[in-house]
C-alpha cells in the first residue's frame, strides 16, 4: 500500500511517516510512506492508495487539497484529514468534502493504528480486473458508490461518473464485492456502504448526491448496523 502524507510542518509529517513504518513493520505489511510539505508538489504525483492532508496549511489548505485530488483522479481518492480542531473542522470539512477518516493532531499512535486498521479489515484497497472491451479494467473497491443491474450487464457508478460492463450483478455481489461493505437493497442494486450520507425506508442517498430505491430495507438496515458496529468498535 502506497501513502502520501501532506503536512507543511517536518515535525508533524516525520513523526507520522515513523509511526506508519512501525505499523507496518509489527503487522509486516507492505506499506510504502512518502511525505510532501507542499500540496502543489503532490499534485504532481501518481495516485496513492491512502492520502493523509493535513487540515491547515499555508501554501494550500487540506480542503483545496483534496478537491484537487479527487478532479485528477475522478473522485477515485481515499482521504483522512488531520486536524487540530474539534467536530465543527469536520462538519466544515464534509461540507465541501467528504472525508474517509479523521485524526487530531498531535496523531496518538493507538488511534492511527485503529485508522489504518480499518482500511485494511474492511477492505478498502481491493483491486477488480474487470473485463471491457477485449481488455481489462483496474476498479478499486473503494471507489464505487452503488452497482445497478442493466439486463444481463451492471452499471458500477463512482463520485463522478458511471461506467458499464458485461458482468452480472449477482457475480459481482458473490464473486468480487465484499460482504462487509456492500448491501443489496433492492432486486437491481447494490451499495456500498462507506458512501451512504442518508436514508430512509424507500431512498438512500449517496454522498455523490445519486439516490438508490430500497426495498429490502430490513436487510439493508441490519447490514448497515453492522457495518457501524465494526467501525465504532476498531
Amino acid at each position: 500500500m502506497r501513502i502520501a502524507l501532506c503536512d507543511d510542518t517536518r515535525a508533524e509529517y516525520e513523526t507520522l511517516s515513523a509511526l506508519i513504518n512501525d505499523y507496518a513493520a509489527l503487522h509486516d505489511y507492505d506499506i510504502s510512506v512518502s511525505s510532501f510539505a507542499s500540496g502543489s508538489v503532490l499534485l504532481q504525483q501518481d495516485k496513492f492508495d491512502l492520502y493523509f492532508l493535513d487540515y491547515m496549511m499555508d501554501e494550500m489548505d487540506g480542503i483545496t487539497l483534496a478537491l484537487e485530488l479527487r478532479r485528477k483522479f475522478n473522485g477515485a481518492v481515499t482521504i483522512c484529514f488531520l486536524t487540530q480542531y474539534d467536530r465543527i473542522a469536520e462538519r466544515i470539512i464534509n461540507e465541501r468534502v467528504y472525508a474517509d477518516g479523521f485524526l487530531r493532531k498531535p496523531v496518538d499512535p493507538q488511534q492511527l493504528y485503529e485508522k489504518l486498521d480499518q482500511f485494511y479489515k474492511m477492505s478498502f484497497f481491493n483491486r477488480l480486473q474487470l473485463k471491457r472491451d477485449g481488455s481489462y479494467d483496474t476498479v478499486y473497491t473503494q471507489d464505487i458508490f452503488f452497482v445497478r443491474a442493466e439486463d444481463k450487464k451492471s452499471l458500477i457508478f463512482f463520485y463522478d461518473r458511471c461506467e458499464e460492463y458485461p458482468i452480472l450483478l449477482t457475480e459481482l455481489e458473490k464473486k468480487y464485492l465484499p460482504p462487509e461493505l456492500f448491501c443489496r437493497v433492492h432486486r437491481s442494486y447494490l451499495v456500498n456502504m462507506m458512501h451512504i450520507a442518508s436514508y430512509d425506508r424507500k431512498t438512500i442517498v449517496m454522498k455523490s448526491g445519486d439516490k438508490v430505491d430500497v426495498s429490502r430495507f430490513k436487510q439493508f438496515q441490519e447490514a448497515y448496523r453492522r457495518f457501524n458496529f465494526k467501525f465504532d468498535s476498531m
